[in-house]
C-alpha cells in the first residue's frame, strides 16, 4: 500500500512539473542568418488600439529596423503625394498659360478686325470726300456742229461731254424726244468715255432738222445743238428750188451787240453785268456761258444767270473781294465761239 502511494505522488509531481515547464518561455538563440521575431523582444499591440503613426511617435519604446522601414515608407508616401501635387500644379500652370496665350491671340485678332473695319470706314469716307471734290456740272467740251449730206449717205453727229457724276444724255430732234426703238434700222446711238455719237444710215429729207443733246446731272444740265441739212439728188438735177429741204434754211446767227464795260462795285453791293445781241438767239445759242478768271459760273444762292431772247446777264447779290476778276461771256456760233470779257474790281 505504502509503495503504491509513493508511486502516485511521484507521478503527480512529474505531471505538475511538466505543466510548469510548458508555461515557462524558454530563451532561444538564433543564428546570424535568421532574424528574430517581433514577439521575442517587443510587445504585440492590436491594430484597433493604436495606429502606425502613434506607434512611430512612441519614442519611449525600444527601436527596431521595422520602425525605420515604416518611417521610410511614410516619408516615401509623403514625397509621392508631394510630387503628385507638384505635377498637378505644373499642369494647371500650363493650362493657365495656354488660356492666357489664347486670350491674347483672340484679343489681337479682334483688334485687327476692328482696325480693319475702321480703316475701311475711313477709306470709304475719304473716297466720298474725293468724289465730292471731283464733282463737276455737265459741260460739252466738243459741241455738236452743223452737217450737210446728200440723200442716202451715212451721217454721224458727235459731241463730247464731261461731268462728275456722269450725266444722263438725251437726244432730241426738232424739239421732240428721239426714240431709237422707233427706227432701229436707221439710228444707232453710242456712248463711250464721254463721247456721244448718233449715226444716221441712208439719211433722207425726213432726217433733216435740228438735233439737240441734253446732259443732266444733280449738279445741273447742259445742252448743245446741231443742224443737219440733206440735199436731194432729184432736186439738184432738176434745178428745183427745193434742192435742199426747206426746213433747213440757215438763219443768221446772233452776234455780240452792246457788252458790259469794266466795272467797279462797292463791298457788299449787288453787281449786274449784261450783254445784248444783234438778234434773237438761235436754239443752239441758248446755252450762254459765264466765266470768272476762266472758271465757269453756275446758278447759286449768290449768283443769278439769265438769258432771254437777245440778251444775257449775270447778277451777284453781294460782291466781295473773292468776286474780283475778269468776267467772260461765251456765245456759240455756227463754226466756233465768240467771247467778250472785262474786269470787275471792288472799291471801298
Amino acid at each position: 500500500m505504502v509503495m503504491r502511494r509513493e508511486q502516485e505522488e511521484q507521478s503527480s509531481q512529474m505531471s505538475h512539473s511538466m505543466q510548469l515547464s510548458s508555461q515557462i518561455k524558454k530563451k532561444t538563440f538564433t543564428s546570424s542568418d535568421e532574424e528574430p521575431s517581433y514577439s521575442d523582444f517587443y510587445p504585440i499591440i492590436p491594430a484597433d488600439l493604436m495606429s502606425v503613426k502613434e506607434i512611430l511617435n512612441m519614442y519611449d519604446l525600444p527601436r527596431h529596423r521595422t520602425w525605420e522601414i515604416l518611417k521610410e515608407t511614410q516619408a516615401a508616401d509623403e514625397e509621392y503625394h508631394r510630387d503628385k501635387w507638384t505635377r498637378f500644379g505644373n499642369e494647371v500652370e500650363k493650362v493657365e498659360i495656354d488660356v492666357i496665350r489664347n486670350q491674347r491671340v483672340l484679343r489681337t485678332h479682334v483688334d485687327r478686325l476692328a482696325l480693319r473695319k475702321q480703316a475701311k470706314k475711313k477709306a470709304s469716307a475719304h473716297m466720298k470726300y474725293l468724289e465730292l471734290l471731283s464733282q463737276k456740272a455737265p459741260d460739252f467740251t466738243i459741241p455738236l456742229r452743223a452737217h450737210m449730206a446728200w440723200e442716202g449717205m451715212t451721217v454721224k453727229l458727235t459731241c463730247t461731254i464731261q461731268g462728275c457724276p456722269p450725266p444722263k444724255v438725251t437726244w432730241y430732234k426738232d424739239g421732240q424726244l428721239l426714240r431709237m426703238s422707233d427706227q432701229p434700222w436707221n439710228y444707232s446711238l453710242q456712248q463711250k468715255f464721254g463721247l456721244n455719237s448718233l449715226e444716221i444710215r441712208r439719211c433722207s429729207p425726213d432726217d433733216a432738222g435740228e438735233y439737240k443733246v441734253v446732259a443732266r446731272s444733280p449738279l445741273g444740265e447742259a445742252m448743245t445743238f446741231g443742224t443737219l441739212v440733206v440735199n436731194s439728188y432729184q432736186g439738184a438735177v432738176a434745178g428745183s428750188e427745193h434742192s435742199q429741204t426747206p426746213a433747213l434754211t440757215l438763219e443768221p446767227e446772233a452776234q455780240f451787240g452792246i457788252a458790259f464795260p469794266p466795272t467797279w462795285v462797292k463791298e457788299g453791293n449787288s453787281l449786274t453785268l449784261q450783254c445784248t445781241f444783234t438778234s434773237a438767239l438761235l436754239p443752239f445759242q441758248q446755252d450762254v456761258i459765264w466765266f470768272r478768271d476762266g472758271i465757269q459760273l453756275h446758278q447759286s444762292s449768290n449768283v443769278e444767270i439769265t438769258t432771254v431772247d437777245s440778251k444775257t446777264s449775270i447778277t451777284l447779290k453781294a460782291a466781295h473781294k473773292e468776286h474780283e476778276g475778269v468776267y467772260t461771256v461765251r456765245l456759240r456760233t455756227w463754226d466756233d465761239f465768240q467771247e467778250h470779257r472785262h474786269f470787275c474790281l471792288r472799291s471801298r
